[in-house]
């Protein structure tokens, strides 16, 4: 049996306690520590989870040997940074969309996971769920025949987010599932 990967998490805002939640109940993860600037936000979380460790000091975990892995669940913003951070310290990052604020620190990061050897990956949650692995199949399988033209709307804004653009918030997610189940890039969009 192989050690379970030591994993910590920053943000336990909108997401953190989700990410939490799943993580503590892999049985090949070790959810040591959880991060966040709010003492009030940890306490919450140190009721729920008295065995997992708060800290309030990013760099800190970023500095823990210990820790194989770093999930990044903060504003948007901060994304960057962070996960720079984390990779250029030797850990895998999975990290909640938006990846970044630009194309260029995308790109950045997946080149630094490269040449790391480490692990990048966007929390496109949606990718997992049974309606979009029934609506793949569907579309593998040709039940549809050819498909020419993909329509999304989103009904549900969630939480608004002061530090990005509707686009960047939401928009990932319809673009994840499309891309995921097309497997190919779109001839033009339209928005």
């Amino acid at each position: 049996m192989s050690k379970p990967v030591t994993v910590g998490i920053v943000g336990f805002g909108y997401w953190g306690p989700n990410l939490v939640r799943n993580f503590r109940s892999l049985p090949d993860c070790r959810l040591k520590v959880v991060c966040d600037v709010s003492e009030k936000r940890l306490k919450q979380m140190q009721a729920l989870y008295p065995d997992v460790a708060c800290e309030t000091n990013f760099e800190r975990i970023v500095a823990d040997s210990e820790i194989d892995a770093m999930v990044i669940a903060t504003p948007a913003r901060s994304h960057f940074g962070m996960a720079k951070a984390c990779l250029n310290a030797g850990k895998h990052v999975l990290i909640e969309k938006p990846m970044a604020s630009s194309v260029a620190e995308c790109r950045e990061l997946i080149a630094l996971g490269k040449q790391q050897g480490k692990l990048i990956m966007v929390g496109h949650t949606f990718l997992y769920s049974a309606a979009v692995r029934k609506i793949k199949e569907i579309v593998d399988n040709n039940d549809l025949g050819d498909l020419r033209y993909i329509a999304a709307r989103r009904l549900n804004l969630g939480l608004f987010q002061k530090d990005i653009n509707v686009a960047w918030d939401l928009a990932p997610h319809d673009i994840s599932i499309i891309l995921h189940i097309m497997q190919e890039l779109p001839l033009s969009v339209n928005c």
